[in-house]
């Protein structure tokens, strides 16, 4: 009885083990992910939320030759990663191919991408409120990545593909009383299609698309801040339109909005807002948005 006792313990702890070396196994293949923002971050966050996702592609080398991106027949096609606020998660279990991988992301999760080097993205023209984070694209590419051991996830650092555009406006010294809190702030002339290359990350103005007007975003009574798609704007068209108290004023400048640039006009205001017309000045500075 003790000898058949031993013999089944010895049974249960083999078992036992086998499950254990599986289940570890089954975990160390699966892909982990670990994603990192811009240091000016998001258009409208300090950091990825809950519920934020991203499209992920995984492009197989083929030996040592690296293969294209293509919409379909990737290792890995748009599959959705989701933050917790935590951690990253796929919609099912992703594993490590044998052969190494370039890994792409983008931000946000599109359902549905048809061209991967001409790919049609706008931004909102009504950008006070969802629309301006909808219309922040970031990208990240990570490339030559092979299952480690130990297991490491895959780092996938984001840059701003488009440009933003901030309008500060202050009090210069003859303007009287206070600005009001009525102000609204127009970008015109501006082509609000883009054309996309995921291949390179690269984002082009449409060359076929008709200029809109954007309603920038309204942080507060003095600042107003807008994505857009990156272009060159001549003098001669006005490029802003700041409104207060009934009047709109339009401002003329040129402007080359840089891929991952922040263009900053300060607008000095001076006279009373009560007046017929209000002196301008315009000061522009540009920063690197990434």
């Amino acid at each position: 009885m003790k000898k058949t006792i031993l013999i089944l313990a010895a049974i249960m702890s083999l078992a036992s083990c086998s499950k254990e070396e599986t289940a570890t196994k089954k975990y160390s293949d699966e892909i982990s992910f670990s994603l990192g923002l811009p240091c000016q971050t998001r258009a409208t966050a300090t950091g990825f939320e809950a519920d934020d996702a991203v499209s992920l592609y995984a492009v197989e080398y083929d030996g040592d030759t690296q293969m294209p991106l293509q919409v379909g027949g990737n290792y890995l096609n748009n599959e959705r990663l989701t933050f917790d606020g935590s951690s990253w998660a796929a919609t099912r279990p992703l594993y490590w191919s044998a052969n190494a991988c370039d890994f792409y992301a983008m931000y946000p999760y599109q359902a549905s991408i048809g061209s991967i080097e001409n790919y049609p993205f706008s931004v909102a023209t009504n950008q006070d409120g969802d629309g301006y984070e909808a219309s922040d694209l970031l990208y990240a590419v990570t490339t030559n990545v092979s299952k480690s051991d130990p297991i490491q996830p895959v780092n996938l650092d984001f840059r701003h593909m488009m440009s933003k555009l901030v309008v500060k406006l202050e009090k210069g010294p003859k303007f009287e009383g206070e600005i009001p809190d009525d102000i609204v702030t127009h970008i015109y002339n501006t082509t609000t299609s883009g054309r996309v290359d995921w291949t390179k990350g690269s984002v082009e103005k449409d060359a076929f698309g008709g200029k809109n007007t954007i309603t920038m975003k309204k942080v507060n009574s003095l600042r107003f801040e807008a994505v857009v798609v990156p272009q060159n704007i001549e003098k001669k068209t006005p490029l802003i339109e700041i409104t207060m108290g009934g009047i709109a004023y339009l401002l003329e400048y040129s402007l080359s909005f840089r891929p991952g640039y922040v263009h900053t006009v300060n607008v000095t205001l001076n006279t009373s807002p009560d007046q017929e017309q209000i002196e301008i000045s315009i000061d522009p500075e540009q920063e690197n948005w990434n």
